[in-house]
């Protein structure tokens, strides 16, 4: 199974688990908005917390089921591991592969907030 074409295709929304300063835990919904065989890249806000987040400590799980008529028809996927922001590279690539993205922020202005992630090394854990 090609785990990162799933996660971005199949599953797309995951939860995404961070710590904070005081390595308190935090989880979010964010989407997996592209991949490249290597890695998956998406994208936050900067004026976000889960942002600040990524930027200090970089340490990420994100976890996402497919849709299915039962858990045997669905597949999992677990990525853990350290993320890095890499601004606004691939920024025009992640809203033309996800064209909603243009209803979320639809002004360059509202855009211009977003910056790229992506995961440098992975561990996949996966329940097919």
């Amino acid at each position: 199974m090609d785990y990162l074409k799933t996660l971005v295709q199949e599953i797309h929304s995951v939860v995404v688990a961070t710590v904070d300063e005081a390595k308190n835990p935090h989880t979010s919904v964010m989407d997996m908005m592209l991949e490249d065989g290597q890695t998956v890249y998406f994208l936050t806000a900067s004026f976000k917390l889960l942002f600040k987040r990524l930027k200090d400590d970089g340490r990420v799980s994100v976890n996402g089921m497919t849709q299915g008529n039962g858990t045997r028809e669905r597949k999992s996927i677990a990525l853990t591991g350290q993320v890095e922001h890499i601004g606004k590279e691939k920024l025009e690539d992640l809203p033309a592969a996800n064209p909603y993205m243009y209803d979320i922020y639809p002004t360059e202005e509202g855009r211009s907030f977003l910056e790229v992630f992506r995961f440098k090394h992975t561990r996949e854990n996966f329940m097919i």
